[in-house]
């Protein structure tokens, strides 16, 4: 809506282009006759188109319209025989047709070029503009980026606390079961020990026995090292570092440090592991936490169901249905199993169908397998229970074209 200033500057601008088209015709008028009077000369023409082209550039097609009706009123009464007069001699009718259509065209031309000048100015200020928006847009798209970047950042380290998170929560689940697989070994080499001490005492020492019992200690003491050291790899802040991995090493691992747990709960662990199981390239300790919360997860399915029937399968073949070599996992339980909603919602983030669960486990462990460039899933068993498969793509046979290692977040 306009303002009265508005308004008011706008009828002034419309004012002044009219007035020039009447002052220009008039000065035409003055300034002929003043040449006529004093030096005999008739540039009557000249002067008129002059104004016409004046009033018609300056005010545009209405004003130049006025300046020709004018011009040919004035070119008529002034300089037209007979003069003081608006009826011109027929011998003079001539001269005023040409006079008008000069003027007319002179008008036209004069009015066509100030809308082109008009045109190309506005033509030039929505350039202006559009580039001041682009500017505008650029650096608004400049400061998304920036703050997509930002967000991506946390995002990544919010998934690194998470998936930290979960393997401890996790590791506080298998407490039972890690102090059983370190008190085994370490009784074990106790037992051991003392028995060295038995024999040594004796006039005719049983060398070979106490050789014996000292490789057991030995053996002892590195199973427990080892239970020890996967613990520590699950439960330490770790850059995540891609390597060649033997899934049956990475199975083997888990399978170790859910034993107690499995055998407290009635639930038979068997596996089927291909001999043909290509290497993959990835993260030892994320794929151990992917595969230590498919296992528990299938055990905790098992809580209330026969004794008899707590089997646990965890098979993995080599897998070239897609056309590329890959390995698949599957994790099997005869469990309860999982509804349609259920399945479908199984992986999205703080959903879960145990009691105490976070909901967060299978969420951290599909983003983990989709970073190694696999996928993971589940499937309803034809019998009880549910599969969860998980398929990673192998790795080259030739080392050179895997590329170099890569490192990432910390997890």
């Amino acid at each position: 809506m306009e303002t009265g200033d508005s308004q008011w500057r706008r009828w002034r601008a419309a004012a002044c282009r009219w007035g020039v088209a009447i002052v220009s015709v008039a000065s035409a008028v003055i300034l002929a006759q003043v040449l006529e009077h004093y030096w005999q000369s008739t540039p009557f023409v000249s002067l008129f188109l002059c104004a016409i082209m004046f009033s018609a550039w300056f005010g545009g097609f209405k004003p130049g319209l006025l300046a020709i009706a004018l011009s040919v009123l004035a070119f008529d009464y002034y300089f037209l025989l007979p003069t003081h007069s608006l009826v011109p001699n027929l011998n003079e009718l001539p001269r005023l047709v040409l006079f008008s259509i000069a003027a007319l065209m002179v008008g036209l031309l004069s009015a066509a070029q100030r809308s082109a000048t008009e045109s190309l100015r506005r033509a030039r200020d929505d350039l202006a503009a559009k580039v001041q928006e682009l500017k505008s847009a650029n650096e608004a798209l400049h400061a998304e980026n920036v703050e997509r970047k930002l967000a991506e950042a946390a995002l990544q380290k919010a998934q690194a606390e998470l998936a930290h998170i979960t393997r401890m929560t996790t590791m506080g689940e298998l407490t039972a079961s890690i102090a059983h697989e370190v008190n085994q070994p370490l009784t074990a080499v106790l037992n051991n020990a003392n028995a060295c001490l038995d024999l040594l005492p004796k006039g005719a020492p049983n060398i070979e026995a106490v050789r014996e019992a000292l490789t057991e200690i030995i053996d002892d003491a590195d199973r427990a090292g080892a239970v020890i050291l996967r613990v520590r790899q699950l439960a330490k802040r770790t850059p995540v570092e891609r390597s060649l991995l033997d899934l049956r090493d990475v199975v083997n691992d888990v399978l170790a440090l859910a034993r107690y747990e499995s055998v407290a709960r009635g639930v038979t662990i068997r596996t089927d592991l291909s001999q043909d199981l290509p290497s993959v390239l990835g993260d030892r300790v994320q794929l151990q936490q992917v595969l230590l919360n498919l296992v528990m997860n299938g055990v905790d399915a098992m809580n209330s169901v026969p004794e008899k029937t707590r089997i646990l399968l965890v098979l993995g073949k080599h897998d070239a249905t897609a056309g590329t070599s890959a390995v698949l996992l599957c994790v099997q339980d005869a469990g309860v199993g999982l509804k349609a909603e259920e399945m479908e919602r199984l992986f999205e983030p703080f959903y879960t169908t145990k009691a105490n669960g976070m909901g967060m486990g299978l969420t951290i462990s599909r983003s983990i397998i989709e970073a190694h460039g696999g996928r993971l899933w589940t499937e309803p068993n034809r019998g009880p229970g549910a599969t969860f498969l998980f398929s990673l793509p192998a790795a080259p046979k030739h080392p050179g074209a895997s590329g170099p290692e890569s490192r990432d977040s910390a997890s």
